[in-house]
């Protein structure tokens, strides 16, 4: 075989053996351009994909160089070392073969693994929108900071490392030759023992590559301590987070006299390796050392002699630095705050004017009513409700908060659990389950206004098509349009199917069905007969791993919400651009700035998913939108209906509530004193249950000064330390005022007012209420409190808390059987709403029902045309019953069917 043959033989079984090694690699980049395609984000992907090219190619060429290089300054140290060189034309050149082939290997290797880590970072630098916010000491724009140092960073850390292991590698290289050369000589075997010999035989040996690599070191060290002074920006060493005085006046001049020693050090030794010098060199790195040290020791020095005496006037502008830049940083900075003096001096007329809030009291607990649904609403066993959302909507044209959670398929409790029933039978859920906050049964259970299988609806939210391929349980591919029907619905005796007729899914092709045998480890791809040439599977179906594989740079919500609207199921997402690199803010839950800049809209039955910009004011949202063009769309573009349905995060509410129970201090003196922080407030959810922190609940309310009520994020704050409450914070979200703040502040002077906790004791303390409470805490009986709603009216604050009894046992079902409400002293524990504000305020709704086991206990006002209708409804039941007793059967059954419209009507 020829000389040329031979290398295209070996360079083909090379190929071969690589894409044999990276075929699962090679597979899932082919799945994923085919599947960016189909989601209509190619370009996203090819972002990266380009980027990491483009980068390649430079560092691919730097390496090969580099490598080259030293590789032969280590070969002709060697020779220089040698006294006797061979000469092996023949070996020179295999091994010059053998380099070259695993230069390009390394280099290749290298370069992808370089570009890989550092494209995004590179990307951002590129791309960085300015904050418009400079730092207080360097004056430097933010977005250096977030952007830009953290690749400079990253990559100084990269060369220092990479300089410090080439002069690693040359010296072994060097005792490795000296120790074979002197084994070869017949001596013993100790390359230490003249240390000063060893030294200038290494000067020879690879003198020049060291002073070279040794001077950059110190040079690159020069620009660590530059680094160090821009991260003082993060030091946790004051009194605030961010640069304190001592970090300024000492710490900082101490890193500006270290640049120019480091400098000085890598002239120094570079000039003193070649004359193969010793005593310069270590002169200058003990220069360097001794110069850290004495700056640590000043520090302290200053800090204990200077600063503690003096700290709070010496510390002030520091301290003032973190409270601007936290509340910028956590979107605080702009909140209304209002003094809230209660007065508890509602009458009834007030009671009238904020009906529609009373009528949104939430007496159904998230969690109580999760179980319930479970239990009641799954109607077979491989059903499940993962979650229960708080949404609003307008249900019969009446502004009303809902309880939603969608119905998936567990594919866990499949029985028997086969590929078929798990990825092309079992594919999708079906539906949700919808009830009214205010309204539960005689039984005390929520009163479903959506419900079962196919669905059952009372409103006129309309859900045309209820089945979910996409959601928080769709953890599963699925293979759709197969030969095999799919389960829709069980139906009786029978099982509704269905086949699939949405635009998602990869098209399962011959050459696709061996990319997913291949990517899946699933040879049932290729041997099943039920695969036909238009089926398709559906991968990332879970909601949030779907948004992430598309963007996974953002932080999501640990709580999708399932909205529905225009006759389908929709998932929204909130999506969240955080760093803990921006100056002077104080970390928290591993973050210092936080934006929910980003809503991600899914469908729930086609998988198509939209990244609407939520907060255009976020520089990092739009360096994303500058890096990934096509990703992001504008609000205006989000569709009316689904819109209304955006909430206000708990995830970023919580935290924003963490941060101002400080940094509502503004002033940096007061601060300092720490005389008027806040702790957010605590809550039991059961009698005799550990204290936990409050989860913010989404209540409805009439705000002051506004006509009407929306849907607001409540949390509520205690004095530090303390149990009484001292604020209420509000996020509302109901159209153009998305996204406001506002703080209801108790001035301090004022009686005190009661924190969730302290309602909690005072029904603990009420003699009549605690007795039955514990009467039915006892003999196999749970009593669990549900959400407790603190509800504002006026200069007014009523307190509401439902109680829930539950039997011993896995599957008992909690029911609302009482409802403690408290106003200014007065504390009654009563069996609905009506009947407390009765008993309170002598307040009575006109024309008020109570509606028995088909509706709610929960007193609701009719309106005029309602009551007309049940006049009419009861003089045709009157006038039947006479026809009934005359024997008039004709006369009888027009009344009856002239009563069944109107009940038809009321019923709507």
């Amino acid at each position: 075989m020829s000389k040329k043959k031979k290398v295209i033989l070996s360079s083909i079984i090379i190929i071969i053996l690589a894409c044999l090694f990276f075929v699962g690699n090679i597979a899932q980049v082919i799945i994923n351009i085919e599947w960016f395609n189909t989601m209509g984000y190619l370009s996203v992907y090819f972002t990266k994909i380009l980027t990491v090219l483009k980068l390649m190619v430079p560092v691919f060429i730097l390496s090969y160089v580099g490598i080259l290089l030293y590789y032969k300054g280590i070969k002709k140290s060697i020779a220089h070392m040698k006294k006797v060189v061979e000469v092996n034309t023949k070996k020179d050149v295999i091994e010059n073969k053998i380099f070259i082939a695993s230069n390009l290997f390394v280099s290749l290797l290298f370069s992808f693994a370089f570009s890989s880590t550092y494209w995004y970072m590179l990307l951002q630098f590129i791309n960085a929108v300015s904050f418009n916010v400079k730092d207080p000491i360097f004056n430097l724009d933010v977005s250096f900071y977030i952007f830009k140092l953290p690749l400079i960073q990253s990559l100084y850390s990269f060369i220092m490392t990479l300089l410090v292991l080439l002069i690693i590698i040359k010296v072994m290289v060097f005792f490795v030759f000296k120790t074979k050369s002197t084994f070869s000589a017949g001596k013993r075997a100790n390359p230490f023992e003249d240390i000063k010999s060893t030294f200038k035989e290494l000067s020879v040996f690879a003198g020049k590559q060291i002073a070279i690599i040794a001077s950059l070191i110190a040079f690159f060290l020069s620009l660590g301590y530059l680094l160090n002074s821009f991260n003082l920006v993060y030091s946790p060493s004051g009194v605030a987070y961010g640069a304190s005085y001592t970090d300024i006046h000492v710490t900082l001049l101490f890193y500006k006299i270290l640049i120019v020693t480091c400098i000085v050090a890598a002239v120094v030794i570079f000039i003193n390796v070649l004359k193969s010098k010793v005593k310069p060199i270590i002169i200058s790195a003990a220069a360097i050392v001794l110069i850290s040290f004495v700056q640590v020791i000043s520090a302290v020095v200053v800090q204990s002699s200077i600063v503690k005496p003096n700290q709070k006037e010496l510390e002030k502008p520091y301290i003032q630095n973190n409270i601007d830049f936290t509340k910028k940083a956590f979107n605080i900075e702009n909140i209304t705050t209002t003094p809230f003096n209660v007065k508890n001096d509602l009458k009834q007329e007030d009671i009238s004017s904020n009906r529609k809030t009373i009528d949104n009291i939430k007496l159904n607990s998230s969690t109580q009513a999760l179980e319930f649904y479970n239990q009641v609403q799954i109607l077979r066993y491989y059903y499940t409700f993962t979650d229960i959302d708080v949404d609003r909507y307008k249900i019969n044209n009446k502004y009303s908060q809902v309880l939603v959670a969608a119905r998936e398929i567990d594919s866990k409790s499949l029985d028997p659990i086969t590929w078929q029933n798990t990825h092309m039978i079992y594919t999708h859920g079906y539906g949700v389950v919808m009830s009214k906050v205010n309204a539960v049964t005689t039984e005390g259970q929520p009163d479903f206004v959506i419900k079962d299988m196919p669905i059952a609806n009372s409103t006129d939210v309309k859900l045309t098509n209820p089945r979910i391929y996409f959601g928080e349980k769709t953890n599963d591919y699925a293979l759709v349009n197969t030969k095999v029907s799919e389960f829709d619905y069980p139906q009786g005796g029978a099982d509704k199917i269905t086949n699939y007729v949405g635009e998602a899914g990869i098209k399962m092709s011959l050459g696709n069905k061996l990319l997913f045998a291949i990517n899946k480890g699933e040879l049932n791809f290729l041997l099943s007969r039920d695969i036909k040439s238009t089926s398709k599977i559906l991968i990332n179906r879970n909601v949030v791993e779907r948004a992430k594989s598309i963007a996974p740079f953002l932080t999501y919500d640990k709580d999708p919400y399932v909205v529905v609207s225009g006759g389908k199921i929709y998932y929204i997402i909130d999506a969240y651009t955080t760093s803990s690199k921006y100056p002077y803010s104080q970390p928290q839950n591993g973050v210092n700035y936080i934006r929910n800049s980003v809503k991600v809209v899914i469908d729930a039955y086609d998988g198509s998913t939209n990244f609407y910009v939520s907060d255009s004011t976020d520089p990092i949202v739009q360096t994303y939108a500058k890096t990934f063009p096509k990703l992001f769309k504008d609000m205006s573009n989000v569709p009316a209906d689904i819109k209304a349905h955006f909430r206000y995060p708990s995830d970023i509410f919580s935290i924003q509530s963490a941060v101002l129970s400080k940094y509502h201090v503004t002033d940096a003196g007061v601060f300092y004193n720490g005389e008027d922080f806040w702790d957010v407030s605590k809550n039991a959810t059961a009698v005799g249950a550990d204290v936990k922190t409050t989860i913010p609940p989404y209540l409805v309310e009439k705000l002051p000064g506004m006509d009407s009520e929306e849907m607001i994020l409540q949390q509520y704050f205690n004095v530090k330390g303390k149990y009484n409450m001292t604020a209420i914070l509000g996020a509302r979200m109901d159209g153009e005022n998305y996204g406001k703040l506002f703080l209801n502040k108790f001035p301090a002077s004022e009686t005190t007012v009661y924190s969730p906790f302290q309602f909690k004791q005072r029904i603990s303390q009420d003699t009549t209420i605690s007795a039955q409470l514990s009467l039915w805490n006892t003999g196999g009986s749970q009593v669990q409190y549900g959400d407790t709603v603190i509800l504002p009216i006026k200069n007014s604050l009523l307190y509401i808390e439902p109680v829930y009894l539950r039997a011993s046992g896995k599957n008992s079902i909690p029911e609302m059987k009482k409802i403690i409400i408290s106003y200014d002293s007065k504390l009654l524990m009563v069996d609905n709403i009506e009947s407390g504000l009765e008993q309170i305020f002598n307040y009575k709704a006109p024309n008020a029902v109570v509606k028995t086991e088909t509706g709610s206990k929960t007193t609701v006002p009719l309106t005029q045309t309602e009551t007309k209708l049940i006049k009419q409804a009861n003089d045709l039941y009157t006038k039947a019953l006479d026809a009934q007793k005359s024997l008039d059967w004709a006369k009888y059954g027009e009344y009856i069917k002239q009563l069944g419209t109107l009940l038809k009507q009321l019923n709507k």
